[in-house]
Order: structure tokens, then C-alpha cells, then sequence
């Protein structure tokens, strides 16, 4: 399974675009016209769905209270692992 994260347009090159999520950047490829500030999801480092500012926003937030939680969890034993 693979969960497509929203990803802000920094720069567009062509048929290329350097987008960023949470900080990380990458390259990927657009068969669309974008601009800087658009957001989109991708696949294979392919752009595959542009997608609206509040909805990417929203997303991203989830994302975040995501790792936060996660970053608060590591390293606890799973409760469920005790039961025989």
C-alpha cells in the first residue's frame, strides 16, 4: 500500500518540478502544466493529481500529527505482545 503525502510546488523546470514535503525535496516529473505554490500528489516521481491548497494544508497537518505521535510511541512496548 502506498499513501501519496501533498507536496508544495517550489520550482518548475520544464516538465520537471522541485517540490517539498515537510521539509524534504525532490524532483519529480509533470505531464501538467504547474506553478510555484500549487501542490500536488505523486507517484513514481511522477506528479499524478494536482490538488487544492486547504485540502493539501489539512493533509499535511494529518501528516504531522502523525510523525508526532509516532515520535512520542517509539520505543514503547506494544501492550497487545504481553497477551498470550
Amino acid at each position: 500500500m502506498c499513501l501519496s503525502k501533498p507536496q508544495k510546488v517550489l520550482e518548475v523546470k520544464g516538465n520537471y518540478a522541485v517540490v517539498e514535503f515537510l521539509g524534504k525535496t525532490k524532483t519529480i516529473k509533470t505531464p501538467f502544466s504547474l506553478k510555484s505554490g500549487d501542490y500536488v500528489v505523486s507517484q513514481n516521481n511522477i506528479a499524478v493529481h494536482k490538488i487544492p491548497r486547504r485540502e493539501a494544508l489539512k493533509m499535511i497537518r494529518e501528516w504531522e500529527e502523525l510523525n508526532n505521535w509516532m515520535a512520542e510511541n517509539n520505543g514503547r512496548k506494544n501492550e497487545t505482545q504481553d497477551r498470550p
